[in-house]
């Protein structure tokens, strides 16, 4: 039986107390959980390891509750985390500061008891009905895609858009099975967000629309550092996904529907990479289109390596 996957919920709490009382509820009730005293420890440890929910103090010498909001909510993976807080009392103003910053709930100190795990329960459940999260890698999904796109294109400001997909894919699943094809899906996305976080800006966007494809919204100076940077570590990384002999062969042996072998290489890497320096982008179809069309370029001309494509046409429609 495949391992059962907990959903995951960060503690942020300098009490430690506090951070026990909440944690042996969440644990009782099978969440998986990892607590942080300080909000400076909480950033340098969430994106390694992402929470499907976060619980945190409002107030204490080394937590602003406020601050947290205000950080989390431009980072695009934490765009829908659910956000709950402890108050330790019923201010109205700290209400209405915290919700406007972005969180999503807050719990009275005094009735954790009562109301945390139906605060979890609730929020949970409230995310997965409204927000378009892929539930894999819990990045942006296509609504946000698409929305984050049209936002750009009216802004008018120069920005790149790339679009990745790994190279027979469907053919590692049939092999190895959706488990660790899942592994390798997980392992991608979080190969780019390291890439991001080596070359990228603040304003970068990740979205995972569905399957294999990454899409990835980026400023026009840093896109070939951080697709160069991701396609390198994939390189080096993705054999480990491959059991020896697959390995020492080079290639995956597959039977057809209709009975013949066909050898099925080990997973690349194919990026399409498009921007608006040269022509203007006027909808996210469109975008989308000319990006997906240089990825697959990539992966008809550059079918035995890991490849990107750059648009090189200074003008559009191309005749």
């Amino acid at each position: 039986m495949p391992e059962e996957i907990k959903t995951k919920i960060a503690v942020i709490a300098e009490e430690q107390g506090l951070q026990d009382y909440i944690a042996l509820m969440l644990i009782g009730e099978n969440y998986e959980v990892k607590a942080y005293p300080t909000q400076e420890d909480a950033f340098q440890n969430l994106e390694t390891d992402l929470p499907d929910l976060i619980i945190s103090d409002f107030q204490s010498p080394n937590i602003n509750g406020l601050n947290i909001c205000r950080i989390l909510r431009k980072n695009f993976l934490f765009l829908y985390t659910p956000l709950i807080f402890i108050l330790s009392d019923k201010d109205a103003l700290n209400k209405a500061k915290l919700i406007y910053a972005g969180a999503d709930d807050y719990i009275y100190r005094a009735s954790i008891q009562d109301d945390l795990i139906l605060k979890v329960k609730l929020n949970l459940y409230r995310v997965s009905r409204q927000h378009d999260i892929n539930p894999l890698t819990r990045l942006p999904g296509q609504a946000s895609l698409i929305k984050e796109l049209q936002k750009r294109i009216e802004a008018k400001n120069l920005f790149a858009v790339s679009y990745l997909d790994l190279y027979k894919f469907k053919q590692y699943n049939h092999r190895y099975g959706f488990a660790k094809g899942d592994d390798v899906i997980r392992h991608t996305g979080s190969l780019i967000i390291d890439a991001l976080k080596e070359f990228g800006s603040p304003s970068d966007f990740l979205s995972h629309p569905r399957s294999e494809d990454f899409v990835l919204l980026t400023l026009t100076d840093s896109v070939d550092a951080i697709i160069n940077k991701t396609i390198t570590d994939f390189d080096k990384s993705a054999s480990s996904f491959y059991d020896e002999d697959d390995k020492k062969r080079g290639y995956l042996v597959i039977k057809t529907r209709s009975g013949d072998i066909e050898k099925i290489p080990l997973l690349r890497i194919h990026i399409g990479i498009t921007t608006n320096e040269h022509y203007a982008f006027q909808t996210p179809a469109q975008v989308l289109q000319i990006a997906g069309e240089l990825k697959n370029f990539a992966e008809k001309s550059f079918p035995d390596k890991s490849m990107h494509v750059k648009e090189r046409r200074k003008n559009y429609p191309f005749y």
